[in-house]
């Protein structure tokens, strides 16, 4: 029972990692139709900075997990005036070429700046553990759910209570009449850009103490996020948060169960037998043709 508990949280808060980062790719896709592949390096640089201030420079955690989020947001932002702006009138494949570019030049930039040594990021709880149903769950996995509850709770908010909100969803909804009335969409690229690396970013910080850091750490982590975006539906919020979290605790159960070797496969396997069964997604709807 023990291992059973302790596999299942360790999926739920892998569940919840991918979920940030699948909702940064969603929100993104919904308001510039541009599916960020840098956003797994956010991930990372989010990380780095967090060893940077903790580490180097003694920063108390929570003002650090603060920091981290401003200064990814910015990166994200930085992202978007050189990466899309300039190419806002091209081919979308031109703007899909461009943020693997970034990617990759972003990933440059942090092993010329913190190289390609392994670092750790120590947990603010230190190695205490919460002991239920005889499973250890360490107190950083809870963390990472409660923190990603309260994210996904204000996102909810801001999305069906605010002004901006409000836009974005008519952008996902129907994209030229939104822009026929006058949607400002070049003001709200600017922010879900520095808005989605921020979830990335969080989203690094977070899960680090649970890993090593290194620079390959968020391009694992973007492979499950993008197979629940994509499970989930591009256009469904609340269905990709559910397909991360799903994932994930198969693919932690598979690798307790069947085989830890091929741990990086399973999503993929989950997504080819769900897509195989249901084309339009999990959660999509079944669209019948009749010949």
């Amino acid at each position: 029972m023990g291992h059973f508990v302790g596999l299942l949280a360790s999926g739920v808060a892998q569940g919840a990692i991918a979920a940030l980062i699948a909702l940064g790719i969603v929100l993104l896709h919904q308001t510039t139709g541009v599916v960020n592949f840098a956003q797994g390096d956010l991930l990372t640089l989010g990380a780095y900075f967090g060893v940077w201030l903790v580490v180097e420079h003694g920063v108390a955690t929570i003002p650090a997990y603060l920091i981290v989020v401003a200064l990814v947001f910015g990166v994200g932002v930085a992202m978007e005036r050189i990466g899309y702006a300039p190419l806002r009138r091209q081919p979308i494949l031109a703007v899909v070429i461009s943020t693997f570019a970034l990617a990759l030049g972003l990933r440059s930039l942090i092993i010329l700046w913190q190289g390609n040594d392994q670092k750790t990021l120590p947990s603010p709880f230190g190695g205490r553990v919460w002991h239920f149903a005889g499973a250890a769950i360490p107190y950083q996995s809870v963390l990472i759910v409660a923190v990603t509850g309260v994210v996904l709770a204000g996102l909810m908010l801001m999305l069906h209570r605010s002004s901006i909100g409000r836009q974005v969803r008519a952008l996902a909804a129907d994209r030229e009449t939104a822009l026929l009335q006058g949607i400002r969409v070049t003001r709200l690229s600017v922010l879900m850009f520095g808005l989605s690396a921020a979830l990335a970013g969080l989203g690094g910080v977070l899960v680090a103490p649970t890993l090593t850091v290194s620079p390959q750490l968020g391009f694992t982590l973007l492979l499950s996020s993008f197979a629940a975006t994509v499970l989930g539906g591009f256009d469904r919020m609340g269905a990709t948060v559910l397909a991360a979290f799903g994932i994930a605790i198969v693919q932690q159960m598979a690798a307790g169960y069947v085989s830890a070797d091929y741990v990086e496969a399973y999503p993929y396997l989950i997504l080819l037998v769900a897509l195989v069964l249901r084309p339009s997604g999990l959660f999509g709807e079944v669209v019948r043709v009749r010949y």
